[in-house]
């Protein structure tokens, strides 16, 4: 009797051995997430280097040139103008652009005043040509704004430019 509980003991082992729960095999560990590349920022493009941005004022570093007691621009000046239509267009922060045309001293208060005006037009209608996208305007100051007031060839010479206000 002995061998016949040792063999259903065995018998008994064995099948509680078979029926019991075998545990899962190991998992290998999760991989670690991948950190998303961020996209590589574009780089800024570059303004012309005769163009700068100061402040509330976009700056050149050569004057528009026009006939002379006209509105006309002279083709000299189509350079600057496309250097200034590309860094405008290069900064779509600034939504308004104001052109103000100065003229200096010589010549009556009234007529300085109309070709000031009629010069900050000229420079807008350009630069819309150009494809400038912000909203420009123009107004003329004629002589009301000089840098200098000396009666020099050289402080005329000054006198008479556009400005650019940048917003």
């Amino acid at each position: 009797m002995k061998t016949t509980t040792i063999l259903g003991t065995a018998l008994a082992m064995s099948l509680m051995a078979c029926s019991a729960k075998t545990p899962p095999p190991a998992q290998p560990p999760a991989p670690e997430p991948v950190a998303e590349a961020e996209p590589e920022a574009e780089a800024a493009p570059e303004d012309p280097s005769d163009v700068h941005i100061e402040g509330d004022h976009l700056t050149i570093d050569q004057k528009i040139h026009f006939a002379v007691n006209s509105d006309e621009i002279l083709e000299d000046s189509n350079e600057i103008l496309d250097h200034i239509a590309t860094a405008l267009g290069n900064h779509s922060e600034f939504g308004t652009v104001h052109v103000v045309g100065h003229t200096d001293a010589s010549g009556g208060a009234d007529h300085n005043q109309d070709l000031s005006e009629r010069r900050a037009a000229a420079v807008v209608a350009a630069l819309g040509e150009r494809g400038v996208t912000q909203t420009i305007d123009a107004r003329g100051a004629g002589e009301a704004e000089p840098v200098c007031s000396e009666d020099t060839d050289e402080c005329h010479e000054r006198n008479r430019r556009v400005e650019f206000i940048v917003q």
